[in-house]
C-alpha cells in the first residue's frame, strides 16, 4: 500500500468516526489513483451526506415539525417517513376530533391506537349523554315537544331576533278531566299525546311547539303574519275533525288563541292576548256543545 492509499484510509478512518459521534461535515478526500480504493471513498461520502439528511429530518420530526418534508431517494429514512406519514394523519384526525367529529379510528400505531380509539369511545359516550341531558332538559317526556323552560328561553330569543312578525299561538285540550275520570289517567295521556301530534303535523320543522301545562300548548310561529298563522289554526281543525273520524273512545278537542306581534313588538304582549283569546275560542266552543262543554272541565 502506497502512502497516497494509507492517506485515504486515515481521512475515511477519521470520516466515519466523526459520524460515529454525529459530526456529518463532510472532509474533502485525497486521490489515491486506486478506482476501487477511490470508489469507496465516494461510497463513504454518500452514506455521510445521507446521514447528514436523514439527522436533520429525525431531529425535526422529533420536534415535531411536520412540516419538515423527508430527503428524497434517501432509504435510511424510510421508517421515519412512514411515522411521518402517520403523524400527519393524525393531526388531521385530531383536528376532525376537535371540530365535532367522534368517528374517527386509528389502527396504525400500536399500543398509541387503543388508546386513542378508547379515548374517542369514550367520548362518544359522554356526547350521547350530554345529548341525552340537553334533550330531556328541554322536552316533555309524554309528548317529546318542547317544554315550558325551553319555550320561555325561546320567546326571549325569538323576542331579540329579526324573524318578525312572530306569531303566538296558544291551545287548550277539551275535556281531558272528563277523560281521566271516565276512561283512567292512562286513556288522558293517550289523548293528550295524539293532541300534541295534531298540533305538530299542522306547524312548520322550525316552529316551536311546547306542551306547558298538563293540557296547554303553546306554538310560537316565526316569520308569520296573521293571516298564516290563522292557516295553521285551520290545519290543525281539519287533523282534529280526521282524528275525530277514526276514534271511537274520546275526541280531541283543542280551544286555540292567537295573536302575531309585529316588528318591535313585545312577545309577552303578544301571549297575554293570545292566553285571551283561547279563552274566548273555549267558552265558544262549550255554547256551542263541542267537547270543551262545562261538563267536561
Amino acid at each position: 500500500m502506497n502512502e497516497h492509499e494509507r492517506r485515504l484510509l486515515r481521512e475515511l478512518t477519521e470520516q466515519v468516526t466523526r459520524a460515529v459521534h454525529g459530526n456529518f461535515a463532510p472532509l474533502t478526500f485525497s486521490g489515491s489513483g486506486e478506482a476501487e480504493l477511490d470508489a469507496f471513498a465516494d461510497s463513504i461520502a454518500k452514506l455521510v451526506a445521507d446521514l447528514a439528511d436523514a439527522q436533520q429530518f429525525i431531529t425535526a420530526l422529533s420536534l415535531g415539525r411536520l412540516d419538515v418534508e423527508p430527503p428524497p431517494r434517501n432509504h435510511l429514512v424510510s421508517s421515519f417517513k412512514q411515522l411521518h406519514a402517520n403523524l400527519r394523519h393524525l393531526t388531521w384526525q385530531t383536528q376532525q376530533i376537535a371540530a365535532g367529529d367522534l368517528n374517527q379510528r386509528v389502527d396504525f400505531l400500536g399500543e398509541f391506537s387503543i388508546a386513542f380509539n378508547t379515548l374517542i369511545a369514550s367520548l362518544r359516550e359522554k356526547r350521547i349523554a350530554e345529548d341525552r341531558l340537553r334533550y330531556m332538559n328541554n322536552h316533555d317526556p309524554l309528548t317529546d315537544l318542547y317544554n315550558r323552560s325551553y319555550f320561555t328561553e325561546e320567546l326571549e330569543r325569538m323576542e331579540r331576533g329579526r324573524r318578525f312578525p312572530v306569531s303566538i299561538m296558544l291551545a287548550d285540550l277539551d275535556g281531558l278531566k272528563r277523560v281521566n275520570d271516565t276512561l283512567g289517567h292512562a286513556v288522558g295521556d293517550r289523548l293528550i299525546q295524539h293532541a300534541a301530534q295534531v298540533i305538530r303535523h299542522a306547524v312548520r320543522g322550525d316552529d316551536v311547539v311546547a306542551r306547558i301545562g298538563g293540557d296547554e300548548f303553546a306554538i310560537i310561529l316565526p316569520a308569520t303574519d296573521s293571516a298564516t298563522a290563522n292557516e295553521v289554526r285551520d290545519r290543525i281543525r281539519k287533523s282534529e275533525e280526521l282524528f275525530n273520524l277514526d276514534c271511537h273512545n274520546y275526541v280531541i278537542g283543542i280551544s286555540i288563541g292567537i295573536a302575531t306581534a309585529e316588528q318591535g313588538g313585545a312577545l309577552t304582549e303578544a301571549l297575554r292576548h293570545a292566553d285571551k283569546r283561547m279563552y274566548t275560542d273555549k267558552f265558544a266552543r262549550k255554547q256551542a256543545g263541542g267537547p270543551g262543554r262545562r261538563e267536561d272541565e
